[in-house]
């Protein structure tokens, strides 16, 4: 007899295995019992407005790199199940677990949900590949497939501080989306708690927070006092320029999302004279020709900008800000000069480098972390005069934030306007807590206290911008002037059906399946002067995207239109 006696061969659900003081695995054999409730079933899936929606068990679901995204009507049973894991990995670790619903940049109809890791980091690369396995299982097969995850990865120990922490952003569907979340942590009878309305980068501070106190207060106003505190003291050692052409007024397109709200309430902690917004674009239809990746794809002018100068700064969230663009008008119809999370990260780059110069450090390593997305001008100007080489990984956060937590200041921004910097421990001994700091150091201790390194974050790296073009007394001209001027480049989209049949190198710059198509693409780079082209598939929806650059803005027009014709005849196929 096991030494638990007979109850450790009774049959039992397994969240009542978790109940329990002790337990063994004995005695599960059979399927056991897990209660879903019916609206939150596959077959059963009932969406935000009452309407019955099942899911075909061949409807396939991954989980990529910014979680699930899809029609929020296929959602529910998907929230749910992520509400359970999230519960397990909360379990696994006795720590705070994240959970994220969001669609971010994508239309109002649609929704998602990612796990946040208690760092404030994306969900373990293993625990991705549990999410698409218990998704993409079936109704009946779901017991199973809950004891097995369950006997993977269970720990023995009690759990107290297992906790999941859910926020949704300002989506119709977001409500019912987070009572399947609620019921499915209920599976693994873990704590949950209902942050309501947020922004994916406050949801991943307070993760943060909650397992590390001592990065600050694990609630929204936490946020809101730890940026802006160090963003007024940072504006008291400001330099005086002489010839400033800053001014604080800024027009700022908040894509219709929670970021409007939110932005605003941030506002109420910053000095009235620091920073004057004009609010654009806040309670409409969400993401509706407005918000960065908006801006940022088609070039033009965000709906209700018609009547901006062209000396205007303007800058763009997306619907979770966590993304950021600026730009202004370009005088030309509605077309936009942008200023993408290119220059953005050049312009922290100098700022931080010039700083460690004043300093006297040099035993701090710094990188700066690109994608193939990054115009090839800011790749030049990086290398050739702030004196740093870029490192080029995939396209997706995770693969960003690896490579820069490598160095002591690792800058990552991709050209969408997504991006931080994260900083060292031993960057933490140097400056941090440097007990007599000269006003370089200072500089850098405030500057890493207003930008939020858990995760990009569209507030708080507005607050960094505008504190660093005040300190070199740049208008949006001048910062477009001064640094170096974008190669003019070209982003579409393509449908298709499958992408997992597109196929690329490491860095994303080489299509390798299908056969044959990366040799027509070069051919068409080859006649446009100065040009670069290359194809990948979204990491989140079904859809193929082109990117190209040339010399002149025809030459890049031209050049992506011809390889978007190139995919579109694989589609008219088998793609």
């Amino acid at each position: 007899m096991s030494r638990y006696g007979r109850r450790a061969f009774k049959k039992i659900s397994l969240p009542e295995l978790f109940r329990s003081d002790t337990f063994t695995f004995f005695g599960m054999a059979d399927l056991l019992p897990v209660e879903v409730p019916e609206d939150f079933s596959r077959s059963r899936n009932r969406d935000h407005r009452g309407q019955l929606r099942p899911i075909p068990e061949e409807m396939r679901f991954t989980y990529g790199t910014a979680g699930f995204r899809q029609n929020a009507e296929l959602l529910p049973f998907v929230v749910f199940r992520m509400g359970y894991l999230a519960g397990l990995r909360a379990r696994e670790l006795n720590k705070t677990i994240g959970l994220m619903i969001t669609a971010s940049h994508n239309p109002a109809k649609d929704n998602g949900v990612k796990i946040v890791d208690p760092k404030g980091e994306m969900l373990a690369t293993e625990w991705e590949r549990y999410a698409s396995e218990l998704v993409n299982t079936s109704d009946n097969e779901l017991p199973t497939a809950v004891r097995a995850l369950e006997v993977q990865v269970a720990t023995r120990r009690p759990a107290p501080k297992a906790l999941v922490v859910c926020a949704m952003d300002s989506r119709d569907s977001g409500p019912h989306l987070m009572n399947a979340a609620k019921a499915g942590a209920a599976l693994m009878d873990v704590p949950f708690e209902n942050h309501g309305l947020l922004t994916t980068p406050q949801l991943h501070y307070i993760v943060r927070c909650k397992n590390d106190p001592s990065f600050g207060e694990a609630k929204e106003i936490g946020y809101y006092v730890r940026i802006s505190d160090a963003f007024k003291e940072l504006l008291k050692i400001q330099r005086e320029t002489g010839k400033s052409s800053y001014t604080p007024e800024l027009i700022l397109d908040c894509a219709n999302g929670v970021g409007a709200e939110k932005m605003r309430m941030l506002c109420r902690f910053l000095p009235e004279d620091a920073l004057r917004i004009q609010f654009r674009n806040e309670d409409d239809i969400l993401n509706f020709k407005c918000g960065a990746d908006f801006v940022k794809i088609e070039q033009i002018l965000p709906i209700n900008f018609d009547d901006v100068d062209v000396s205007a700064r303007c800058a763009s969230f997306d619907g979770d800000a966590d993304r950021l663009i600026y730009f202004r008008a370009a005088g030309d119809k509605d077309k936009v000069i942008l200023m993408d999370g290119d220059k953005i990260a050049v312009l922290i780059a100098r700022y931080i480098k010039e700083a460690l110069d004043d300093a006297g450090i040099t035993d701090l390593t710094m990188g700066i972390i690109q994608t193939a997305y990054a115009n090839g001008n800011s790749t030049k100007y990086l290398r050739d005069v702030v004196g740093i080489t870029p490192v080029f990984v995939p396209t997706g956060v995770k693969h960003l934030h690896h490579a820069a937590v490598k160095f002591d200041i690792g800058i990552y921004f991709e050209a969408n306007g997504h991006g931080t910097v994260v900083f060292s421990e031993k960057f933490d001994r140097v400056i941090r807590n440097a007990e007599q700091p000269n006003d370089a150091i200072r500089r850098l201790q405030l500057f890493s206290r207003v930008i939020n390194e858990v995760v990009g974050d569209a507030m708080a790296d507005l607050l960094a911008v505008e504190l660093l073009l005040r300190w070199y007394g740049f208008s949006i001209e001048d910062w477009e002037r001064e640094l170096y001027t974008d190669a003019p480049n070209v982003q579409l989209k393509i449908p298709v059906t499958d992408r997992s049949k597109f196929k690329t190198t490491y860095e994303e710059t080489t299509l390798i399946e299908p056969e044959g198509v990366q040799q027509e693409i070069d051919a068409l780079v080859a006649s446009h002067e100065g040009a670069r082209a290359f194809v990948r598939p979204s990491g989140t929806e079904n859809i193929v995207r082109v990117y190209a650059e040339a010399h002149t803005a025809e030459g890049a027009a031209a050049l992506a239109s011809d390889v978007a014709s190139l995919i579109k005849g694989l589609k008219s196929t088998e793609f």
